[in-house]
């Protein structure tokens, strides 16, 4: 029997900042020390969904940091891609 294909989720209704939760502090080479970046909920983002860096992305059992001049998306699949 074959297996179902997942399905590809509609893109966002809102931009990622309606996911934003708050700000972690974190330690940034060539920052000079820890710095506040704002902090965004994983399981509430949308395909679409842009996040630009620096900024962490939050979820039960891990955390994704995006780096300075980095971007992340969100695909139709819920992949966070660079």
């Amino acid at each position: 029997m074959p297996k179902a294909a997942l399905p590809a989720r509609p893109p966002a209704e809102s931009d990622a900042g309606a996911t934003r939760i708050g700000t972690r502090e974190a330690w940034l080479p060539g920052e000079g020390g820890a710095i506040a970046l704002p902090a965004y909920v994983r399981h509430a983002l949308a395909p679409g969904n842009r996040i630009e860096g620096p900024a962490i992305i939050e979820q039960m059992d891990s955390a994704t940091l995006v780096l300075p001049g980095m971007t992340a998306t969100v695909d139709a699949f819920e992949n966070i891609l660079p």
